[in-house]
This record gives structure tokens, C-alpha cells and sequence, in this order.
């Protein structure tokens, strides 16, 4: 059964990163971003963070809950949708995150600017839906 403690740190992991995405959502323009290093630095560190809370966060549930002993963070958000604890548009799109984070993590290839800020003005309800279903999942689970 997952840690209460766990869960409960990681999602409000999620919602500090997110809300630090969504204030550079608000207040960096595109020529700013692609101007300013200490910007474009600052968002992709945001991303890395919070991708990585939802990978630590579905490893934990996956393991957990539900027995899965692999390591790929992508397998355990797919053991997730498979479980039906998040739904499948939303696993799609943190499987694809997470390549994303890599991208930004380990610099395969170059770091495309444009992308990571359209990303930024495009990319941030996942965030939310990812937060709302475990959590939802979670609580229900618990119910029962």
C-alpha cells in the first residue's frame, strides 16, 4: 500500500513546480525566454522537477499497490493507466514528459528553445489532471 507520507509530499511537490511554471507561464514573454539564460535555465530545472515528482510518484504507487518491481518511470505511469489510476490521455502525456525530461536532463541532442517554451504556455494541465487523479485514486482507495 503506498505511503501516505509519500503521496502526500510528492503531490505537493508537483503543485509547488507547477506553480512556479505557471508564474513563468504568466510573466516571461517568448523574447525574454529566448534572450535570458538565467530564464531558460530556471524553466527547464522547473520541468526536470516536476516530471521527475510524477515518475517518483507513479514508481511509488505502481510498486506499492500494485507489485510492478520494474525502474523505467514510463512503465510505471503505464502500470497506472493499466490500473486505471490515472486515464490514459493523461498517462500519454507524462509518458511523453518524461522523454521530455530527459531531453532537458541529459541535453540528447540539442535543447530546442522554442519547444520547451511552447511547452511552457501549452503543457502545464497535465500537472493538474496527473495531481487530481492519483489523489482521487488515492482517497478512494482508501475508502474502501
Amino acid at each position: 500500500m503506498a505511503d501516505e507520507r509519500v503521496v502526500s509530499v510528492k503531490l505537493e511537490q508537483i503543485e509547488q513546480y507547477y506553480g512556479e511554471l505557471r508564474e513563468k507561464q504568466r510573466s516571461l514573454s517568448r523574447e525574454t525566454y529566448v534572450e535570458s539564460t538565467t530564464e531558460r535555465r530556471a524553466v527547464e530545472r522547473m520541468f526536470e522537477n516536476a516530471i521527475q515528482a510524477c515518475a517518483d510518484l507513479a514508481k511509488h504507487v505502481a510498486t506499492r499497490d500494485f507489485g510492478w518491481d520494474g525502474s523505467s518511470s514510463k512503465e510505471a505511469i503505464t502500470v497506472l493507466a493499466n490500473e486505471a489510476v490515472i486515464e490514459e490521455a493523461t498517462a500519454d502525456t507524462l509518458v511523453s514528459a518524461i522523454g521530455f525530461r530527459n531531453v532537458l536532463a541529459h541535453e540528447y541532442g540539442r535543447v530546442d528553445t522554442g519547444e520547451v517554451f511552447d511547452t511552457l504556455q501549452t503543457g502545464l494541465e497535465v500537472y493538474t489532471s496527473y495531481s487530481q487523479e492519483v489523489a482521487r485514486w488515492y482517497q478512494t482507495d482508501r475508502d474502501d
